[in-house]
């Protein structure tokens, strides 16, 4: 398998595309969705930007850690690329928001790669199962934001 190691798929949800952005933007409600987040913050605050980061909080049930997401790219409504990097690794999700006749599909494409020899020999040793953790992740965040867009809906 080629590096970094990566994942596409599609959601389909009935809300509209603004509220699919809505949710992107709205930090504050992804603990909401997001049982593994105490918290979530965008700083600075303001409408979602390159330079920005997403700040979380992660429960202290939850295996999660806390994690600090960087504002890659914004093409608003249409497209949001957020990455974390780490000493190790960078993981990079980019979500595209297409409107459907029936509502929104959102795309969203996940990557992990690997800084350094020793990360790069584990991430081919593990690859089996990070390949299977890296969609579902993408998947399950992705399902939030598309039920957080279905409960606010058109609200501003």
């Amino acid at each position: 398998m080629a590096f970094p190691l990566t994942t596409t798929q599609t959601l389909s949800t009935p809300a509209a595309p603004a509220a699919v952005w809505r949710a992107f933007e709205r930090v504050d409600l992804w603990p909401t969705v997001l049982p593994a987040l105490l918290t979530a913050r965008l700083e600075p605050e303001g409408p979602l930007a390159p330079g920005q980061r997403i700040v979380t909080r992660a429960t202290a049930e939850s295996k999660a850690s806390d994690i600090i997401m960087n504002v890659a790219a914004v093409d608003a409504p249409h497209h949001l690329k957020l990455t974390i990097d780490d000493p190790a690794y960078r993981a990079t999700t980019e979500y595209s928001v297409v409107a459907t006749a029936g509502g929104t599909d959102i795309v969203v494409a996940a990557s992990l790669e690997a800084f350094g020899f020793m990360q790069t020999v584990r991430f081919l040793m593990w690859q089996q199962r990070l390949v299977p953790m890296l969609r579902q992740t993408a998947r399950e965040r992705a399902q939030a934001l598309i039920d957080l867009a279905e409960r606010i809906g058109d609200a501003p």
